[in-house]
């Protein structure tokens, strides 16, 4: 996508004929202003996607049910970011990712997580990112 044009408020005096026009051009500035400012950069996944973005903390027990309240359920999840719990350095030497699923509880589970091993010792904090579909 190109960069956005400046945006141009309608005023009453473009429309020197239209005695009536006043009250329309209010909520329709309103709303290129509201588009403008979304299109410029300031789309986020939660507001505008079918979409969670949430870090939680595995310790290597497994299933691990998360509550799940979208509508739709989740298509695809995948590890934004990956950190030790208690702030410690690590070198990651493989992918990180999880093996999920959507249990009969309507609650997004993880099975599993690969390219490191959390353990009660070695906590980490995952943020994920899912979509519906």
């Amino acid at each position: 996508m190109g960069l956005l044009p400046p945006i141009r408020r309608l005023v009453v005096e473009d429309f020197p004929e239209q005695k009536w026009i006043g009250k329309l051009l209010s909520p329709i500035n309103e709303f290129m202003e509201s588009v403008y400012r979304n299109l410029n950069r300031q789309l986020t996944l939660r507001e505008n996607v079918a979409s969670d973005v949430r870090t939680v903390e595995v310790d290597g027990t497994y299933p691990l049910p998360l509550a799940w309240t979208l509508k739709a359920r989740p298509i695809s999840v995948h590890v934004g970011n990956t950190v030790r719990s208690d702030g410690t350095s690590f070198t990651i030497t493989a992918a990180v990712g999880i093996r999920w699923s959507f249990n009969q509880s309507g609650q997004l589970q993880i099975d599993q997580v690969v390219g490191v091993t959390p353990s009660s010792s070695a906590k980490f904090k995952l943020t994920l990112v899912s979509f519906t579909g």
